[in-house]
């Protein structure tokens, strides 16, 4: 009988041991997968739910995240749609959506989602990284590291007469662009 306990006893101390190595190569493997998220693959987690984000500037925004890009954010909140590019973030936050969204490869970068709004003849504000706005208008350009705003009155459309000056941005100086209806 003694035997069948030390047998026992054994046998269990064992199986705790497995349990235990299991744990914990469950747990490095959480780690390493954990450290090997993107920014877009985390922000994924929470399309289509609101997430709220303070710029660089100290500009705080919130609203629904409705697109992401390779660079970029859009929050869309009432009628406006704010494009934010990853670099003026300070941060963000979001209530846990539950669902885990693979974002697949994001290939639009922020340089190609301001085309568009070329494209569209869009009216946009631009909010700078130091809390400022730099300019509203309509764009009119988009290089590889800069913008250009035709300035006008906000009640105008983009007609020659209209347009009074003209601003080239740098990316790098734009926390937001939040186009305008």
């Amino acid at each position: 009988m003694r035997w069948e306990s030390l047998f026992a006893d054994l046998e269990a101390q064992f199986e705790a041991e497995s349990a235990r190595d299991q744990s914990s190569e469950i747990q490095e493997f959480v780690r390493i997968e954990r450290a090997r998220q993107t920014l877009v693959q985390r922000l994924a987690r929470h399309l289509g739910t609101r997430i709220d984000v303070q710029l660089l500037g100290a500009e705080r925004l919130g609203g629904q995240l409705s697109s992401l890009g390779k660079d970029w954010l859009m929050l869309r909140h009432g009628g406006t749609e704010e494009l934010v590019p990853f670099r003026a973030l300070a941060w963000w936050s979001g209530r846990e959506a539950g669902r885990n969204l693979e974002p697949g490869e994001r290939r639009v970068a922020f340089s190609q989602a301001l085309r568009v709004l070329v494209r569209d003849r869009a009216r946009v504000g631009i909010g700078g990284t130091d809390g400022q706005q730099l300019a509203s208008g309509t764009l009119d350009q988009v290089g590889q590291d800069f913008v250009e705003v035709a300035l006008h009155e906000r009640d105008e459309f983009r007609r020659a007469p209209a347009v009074h000056g003209r601003c080239v941005i740098p990316f790098s100086a734009v926390a937001r662009v939040r186009r305008e209806e």
